[in-house]
């Protein structure tokens, strides 16, 4: 099936979200006070703009799905077309755009390049387009994919197809752990990043979810640690990774004690919850990865 118009929505949505936010920096930022994250998690202007410039193309595009978005929705043209928490079922029937429209609000605030924006297409529950765009990376840094089209970069340096690394080894390997994952929360992550730091070659963390998604499924990164994630900062980048002959084990948290999945439901996007965190890289990366995180339970 040819899903050409949904990666065009998502190439140029996305596109138009880093371009609006390029040369701004807001001059207030908020704490949102999240339950999981606490003042770690930030708002700004900014995030509204690129916000209202995503909705605003998507709409040209689209005018019959919906959207799951990070952010409150002003306008009432789009508002009545977010996917709310009580309607999630939906998904298994309905065409979403699910969106981050500032995914790395801390680098962007304090003007350092680690930020994206992320825009995916999911349709009963399966991803058929994503975008991420990192604007401040190479004069600006595009991942795309669509289902069963393959993966693909586009920069000022080059355009072409993607792949996974094939690094088969822990010692060989560049690791990224999401910053969540430092958290005294995350016990076990803690543990693990400890035991990957001795095992790899190099344990990074990045700001973002969906710019070290997009490294991964380019080879620029062997293997990426999330603890519990929001829908927004994962949905376009699993099919990036896929999409490059990779793999994303995503995996629940109940009581300290992390569980693989076998499959996402519909309760896994829920917008009101940081529901699953994964690991991603190419197989042998994210079963040691895993085999890690479990090993320390």
């Amino acid at each position: 099936m040819n899903y050409d118009m949904y990666l065009k929505a998502c190439i140029e949505a996305a596109k138009a979200g880093g371009l609006s936010i390029l040369n701004y920096r807001p001059a207030k930022v908020e704490t949102k006070g999240d339950k999981y994250v606490g003042s770690h998690a930030i708002v700004t202007s900014a995030d509204y703009m690129a916000q209202d410039a995503i909705l605003g193309t998507l709409d040209c595009y689209d005018k019959d799905s919906m959207f799951i978005t990070e952010e409150h929705v002003k306008d009432e043209k789009f508002r009545r077309r977010i996917l709310r928490s009580d309607a999630l079922h939906l998904l298994e029937t309905s065409g979403v755009y699910i969106i981050d429209e500032l995914d790395g609000s801390s680098s962007f605030e304090k003007g350092h390049y680690e930020w994206a924006v992320s825009v995916g297409y999911v349709r009963e529950l399966e991803h058929l387009a994503g975008a991420v765009f990192a604007p401040k990376i190479e004069g600006g840094t595009l991942f795309s994919a669509s289902r069963g089209d393959g993966a693909f970069i586009h920069n000022n340096v080059k355009s072409e197809q993607i792949r996974v690394s094939d690094c088969d080894n822990l010692e060989n390997a560049y690791v990224i752990a999401g910053p969540d994952c430092f958290l005294t929360k995350y016990p076990v992550h803690n543990r693990a990043l400890t035991v990957l730091g001795d095992k790899s070659r190099t344990i990074n963390s990045n700001g973002s979810c969906a710019l070290p998604l997009g490294l991964v499924a380019a080879g620029h990164a062997d293997a990426l640690v999330e603890s519990l994630q929001c829908p927004w900062d994962w949905a376009a980048g699993k099919l990036l990774v896929e999409e490059s002959g990779g793999k994303i084990l995503f995996y629940e948290i109940e009581k300290g004690e992390i569980k693989p999945l076998k499959k996402l439901e519909p309760k896994h996007y829920d917008p009101d919850k940081r529901a699953v965190g994964f690991v991603a890289g190419n197989e042998k990366m994210v079963t040691d990865v895993m085999d890690i995180l479990l090993s320390l339970q």
